[in-house]
Formats: C-alpha cells, structure tokens, sequence
C-alpha cells in the first residue's frame, strides 16, 4: 500500500500559536467586548479610544464600555474619573452610553460611588432627550437597590424628583 503525501502542503505548528493583535478600533462592537472580556489589560485602549479626537472613534468605544459593563461591571471601578469625563463629551452617543454605564455601577456598587450620582443628576438637565431619559432610568433603577441614596441625593441638591424616579421611590415593586 502506498502512502499518499502533497510536497506542497504546509507543516502543521503544533502547540500555542501567537494571536495576531488586532487594533480594539477595527473590531465591531461585539467583538472589541470579547476581546476585552479575555484581555482585560486591553481596558486602556478601550479607554484611550474614549478620549480620541474622532468622534466615531469615541462613539464607538461608549457603545462597546456599554456592553462591557453589563457583562463585567467591576472591571470598570478603576476607570470611573475617566467615564465621569467622558460625561461632558460634545458628542450625545457618547454620553448615554455612558451614562448607561454609569447608572449599571451606581446600581451595583452604589456605596462605593457615592460621587457619580450627582453626575447622573446632572444629566437629567443634558440637552439631549435620550441622555435625560437614561439618567432618569438609572437614577430609578439605583431608587429600586438603594431608596436612601436617591432620596437624600435629591434633598441634598433640592432637586424635585422626577415622576418616575419618585414612583419607585414609593412602591419598590415597580421595576424601571
């Protein structure tokens, strides 16, 4: 019997090959969160796209911290003085996903940011609507975990409470 073999195939590499690097700004969105997910030290660059000049650059770097909080919150605790910055960018996608984010850690890990709720506050006054509507949310969604909090955060800054921040505030078992 005679053994077939092709002198053009290439030999196989046995063992751990090396992963090409991928910039986290060439991968969409679903992908750059699994690659940060398994390479947590790739949370900087994900970061240092937050702080990039082009704003689809930035655009796309809330949307993927967005998701990446949903799936690891804690992750993002280091990095609070920066998203708490990027509360201010020019650009309103940028600003609800992150206040999207912020509002998933202050419903978390509401006694260790005590600070961030009065950005959230300061959001229901952002000229875009969608910020205004999601800051609302998570300040109702932090109302359900913590009622306390909220409460002595709008008396703190004589704020009136927002209808539907105040409902939960008043019977806990409506969920935002």
């Amino acid at each position: 019997m005679k053994k077939l073999t092709d002198t053009n195939a290439r030999p196989q590499i046995v063992g751990k090959s090396k992963k090409r690097y991928i910039p986290l700004s060439r991968l969409r969105t679903s992908d750059a969160v699994q690659v940060v997910s398994d390479s947590p030290r790739r949370l900087k660059e994900l970061f240092d796209m937050l702080g990039d000049r082009d704003r689809l650059m930035r655009d796309s770097a809330a949307s993927t911290l967005a998701q990446f909080a949903s799936l690891h919150p804690s992750r993002l605790l280091h990095f609070i003085p920066r998203l708490r910055e990027a509360l201010q960018d020019e650009s309103a996608y940028v600003r609800w996903h992150i206040v999207h984010t912020m509002g998933k850690l202050c419903e978390l890990f509401p006694k260790r940011l005590p600070g961030v709720l009065p950005d959230l506050l300061d959001r229901l006054d952002d000229q875009n609507a969608v910020v205004q509507t999601l800051a609302t949310k998570a300040l109702a969604r932090s109302a359900f975990h913590n009622p306390g909090i909220v409460e002595e955060l709008f008396r703190k800054f004589d704020r009136e409470i927002p209808r539907i921040i105040n409902n939960v505030l008043r019977d806990p078992e409506l969920k935002t």
